[in-house]
Parts: C-alpha cells; structure tokens; sequence
C-alpha cells in the first residue's frame, strides 16, 4: 500500500515537473526573442 501511495506520489511531482519545465523553456525561448527584436532595434537605428 505505502508503496503504491509513493508511486502515484512520484508521477504526480513528474508530472508538475515536466509543466514547469516547458513553462520555463517557453518563458526562456520568450525572453531570447524579446532580446533579439531589442538587438535588432537598436542594429537598425540610423547612427547620429
């Protein structure tokens, strides 16, 4: 009994894992393109 509550337990905690692990991939790969359009924007600016 104790063993299965600790499996069941241990997918449970797998799954929220893997949810926050691809929430922050998103947030990361969300960041790099906000980086990137900042980069490009500044690139691009006529020189004074």
């Amino acid at each position: 009994m104790y063993i299965s509550v600790t499996i069941k337990r241990y997918r449970a905690i797998k799954e929220v894992g893997k949810i926050k692990m691809s929430v922050g991939v998103i947030a990361y790969y969300k960041l790099v393109q906000v980086c990137q359009a900042e980069y490009f924007r500044q690139l691009l600016k006529p020189v004074t």
